[in-house]
Parts: structure tokens; C-alpha cells; sequence
């Protein structure tokens, strides 16, 4: 009874609300979206960013 609905609620994000939170997240960071010039210390705020905003669709449960 309570599996069902774990594999109902199970949210995959699309390739482009991927690429479009990628891109908010290099923008909030300051650094150009698809660039490798950035420090250790921004890497490490842009992975944060796209990981709170992956979880967060997640967690609401938006199928995007």
C-alpha cells in the first residue's frame, strides 16, 4: 500500500529545467553558464545553488 505511492511521488527533473537551473545558478554565482573559468569558491556556490534548487523541486513534488 505505501510503495505505490512512493513511486508515484518519485519527481524527475527535464533536461531543460536542468539546463535552466544551471543557468539561474551560474547567474546568481557570477559566472558565465557552460564556463570554466571559475574558482574553487564558486564552484562550490553554484553546486550548492543547483542542489537546494533540485531538492526543493523535488521535495514540492514538480514533475518539470
Amino acid at each position: 500500500m505505501f510503495i505505490p505511492f512512493l513511486i508515484s511521488s518519485v519527481v524527475s527533473i527535464s533536461p531543460m529545467m536542468d539546463e535552466a537551473i544551471n543557468r539561474m545558478c551560474a547567474h546568481r554565482v557570477g559566472i558565465p553558464y557552460a564556463s570554466d573559468n571559475f574558482t574553487d569558491k564558486e564552484w562550490q556556490k553554484f553546486q550548492l545553488c543547483r542542489d537546494i534548487m533540485r531538492d526543493e523541486l523535488e521535495r514540492n513534488g514538480k514533475n518539470v
